[in-house]
């Protein structure tokens, strides 16, 4: 079936939900247990005011001699069991993990619980284009905390989040996992293409500091199937032409479940309930191995 002429966003005919709140930026020290408050300090340290040049990178491919310089994920994975300093943890992506009970907030509680450390996200608000205040959740362990900037945006592209870079990246990262492709299906060319000046712009601000990961999203069953197909496959293959970014197969988890439709909500794109504790646990089981 072809697509409606003039469709929605995909996004915009999520259910309803979402923060709403015109609180500004944040980038205070988090209340979590004493123990930890010098070391969030640090961690939220705003970024360098200049970046250093990282060229123009606008092809689906990262250039060879600066894919070499990338930090393996493996490596900025294992700064986890360092449970004397913050991990921090930039999402950007779209409406699976924006809200309370989707992919990124069970993942990280789970995470946090797992490591006895204390969680600290920080949610990206559509109305005011910044982060609400934090929400703390497991302050009673003595550890260094887990720092989410939670960066989803609903109905938007990697295009939105390159826009907002400034406010949505403001301290040094650990960890960037991507989850953009959903919402690129009029045209899913442009994927690769604005997930490749992501890291560019992250990597001008952090050269080989950084770590880096990406998801091949769950499947659509709506009108737009078709298209998301060919969104999958610009990202696949941007994720096998930049070796050094980890992929993260939401997809085929979703496929091997017996009946991946009943992982969605009726508008057959969005996670249901069920379908984001499976994309958690996805993530979850890459960052333990």
């Amino acid at each position: 079936m072809n697509p409606p002429r003039h469709p929605p966003t995909p996004d915009a005919r999520r259910r309803g939900r979402g923060f709403v709140s015109a609180v500004a930026l944040r980038v205070g020290i988090p209340v979590v247990v004493v123990g930890v408050l010098l070391s969030v300090a640090f961690a939220t340290v705003p970024r360098p005011a200049q970046g250093t040049s990282a060229g123009s990178d606008s092809g689906p491919a990262i250039a060879a001699e600066r894919q070499s310089r990338l930090v393996s994920f493996a490596d900025a994975r294992d700064l986890l069991a360092d449970s004397g300093r913050p991990f921090v943890v930039t999402v950007i992506g779209d409406s699976t993990g924006d809200a309370p009970g989707e992919w990124v907030d069970l993942a990280f509680r789970q995470l946090s619980e797992d490591l006895d450390r204390p969680l600290v996200q920080h949610p990206w608000d559509l109305l005011t284009k910044s982060y609400l205040p934090e929400i703390s959740s497991n302050t009673d362990a003595a550890s260094a905390p887990i720092i989410v900037w939670n960066g989803s945006a609903s109905g938007k592209t990697g295009a939105y989040s390159l826009a907002h870079f400034d406010t949505m990246v403001p301290a040094q990262p650990d960890l960037v996992i991507f989850n953009h492709g959903l919402n690129n299906v009029p045209k899913p060319e442009t994927v690769a293409p604005q997930l490749t000046a992501l890291v560019a712009e992250v990597e001008r601000y952090w050269p080989a500091s950084v770590g880096y990961a990406a998801i091949l999203e769950n499947p659509r069953f709506d009108d737009w199937a078709d298209a998301h197909a060919a969104v999958l496959d610009n990202v696949g293959s941007w994720l096998a032409e930049n070796q050094a970014i980890r992929a993260i197969d939401v997809y085929s988890a979703y496929r091997a479940a017996a009946s991946p439709e009943s992982l969605l909500l009726p508008d057959l794109l969005h996670p249901s309930p069920a379908g984001s504790a499976l994309t958690a646990a996805t993530v979850l089981e890459t960052l333990r191995r």
